[in-house]
């Protein structure tokens, strides 16, 4: 009896809380919530003082239509080409001439993260707030380990998944944004939870957050017996309006977010891939033209067009291109 009055109350409270607005998935959509079973409590017995029949229970009638959300993990990659990203390789023939680089960071915000319905409805994914890689549906995707050439702005925790739950059901798709959301973009980081709290992804409150930072230092010296530099790529919004200190920032003329649509994703099975080889795979690794090196995402870059298009972004408009870029797959 106290099993059956325990399973009648959590499922009162999971679809008042759904009322309130505080039960993201639970009572909502196509999901249903477990059946409330009668008590099976016995029969009294009779006011006889002669023995009677022992108590018969009262059957059983309700019915167990399974859990009201499903506890969803999406996998990520960083690779470089079908290599694994990794502070201490050095990988060979990147970039139109054919560069040996060393990584020297691999991060990047997502967020609206949806899974697809058999239906084709996109469904939000209620990212699980843990205090240190996903807080209010962003997380960070870290995958340098602060060693090597990623130990001057790294850090040792790395992370590769972003967890969260959606009404049970069905899904085949996967969809997400590169990128921190506006709304978060342009608050106090040294203030904001974590992972929105690390200054070496922070611009500033007018720019905001970089949105991913994927940096590569090239091997060997160049004709004049010099190191090559860095290419650097720093993805963030540009051209904003406003003033963070003084009423805020109003809006970015370049947003430079990237929605990304993976149709032929399989929870469960599948895998993300962020391939730094097809990003640069346009880029002369080797030569800065003009301005910071590599692509810092302002305007006038000369460096920028090539990632950006690989990405699948317009650096004249910061908006997705019609095409898909091929920097990211599955796996």
């Amino acid at each position: 009896m106290l099993l059956r009055r325990s399973a009648v109350f959590a499922a009162m409270t999971l679809c008042a809380f759904t009322a309130t607005g505080l039960g993201i998935a639970a009572c909502s959509d196509d999901a249903t919530a477990p059946s409330a079973a009668p008590d099976s409590a016995v029969t009294p017995a009779p006011t006889s003082t002669t023995d009677s029949a022992p108590p018969q229970p009262v059957p059983d009638s309700g019915a167990d239509t399974g859990p009201a959300t499903l506890a969803v993990t999406v996998d990520f990659a960083a690779r470089v080409g079908a290599l694994p990203a990794s502070c201490g390789t050095t990988y060979a023939t990147l970039g139109t001439t054919a560069a040996s680089v060393k990584l020297a960071d691999f991060r990047f915000y997502v967020h609206a993260v949806e899974l697809v319905r058999a239906d084709g409805v996109s469904v939000p994914v209620a990212l699980t707030d843990d205090a240190k890689w996903q807080n209010q549906n962003v997380a960070l995707l870290d995958f340098e380990d602060g060693t090597m050439d990623c130990a001057t702005d790294g850090n040792a925790d790395m992370n590769s998944t972003v967890k969260g739950q959606v009404p049970a059901g069905s899904y085949k798709g996967l969809k997400f944004v590169l990128g921190v959301p506006f709304a978060k973009n342009h608050a106090n980081q040294a203030t904001a939870p974590s992972p929105l709290n690390l200054g070496k992804l922070f611009w500033s409150w007018n720019s905001g957050y970089l949105f991913a930072k994927i940096e590569g230092n090239p091997q060997g010296m160049d004709t004049g017996g010099n190191p090559y530099g860095p290419f650097l790529f720093h993805l963030g919004s540009t051209a904003c309006v406003g003033d963070a200190t003084d009423g805020g920032v109003t809006s970015c003329g370049k947003p430079n977010r990237l929605p990304v649509s993976l149709p032929l994703y399989e929870l469960g099975k599948s895998k993300v891939v962020f391939d730094y080889a097809a990003l640069v795979s346009a880029s002369d690794l080797l030569v800065n033209g003009g301005g910071p090196p590599g692509c810092m995402s302002f305007p006038g870059d000369p460096e920028c067009p090539a990632v950006f298009q690989n990405l699948g972004l317009d650096y004249a408009t910061g908006m997705p291109t019609a095409t898909p870029g091929t920097a990211f797959k599955l796996e």
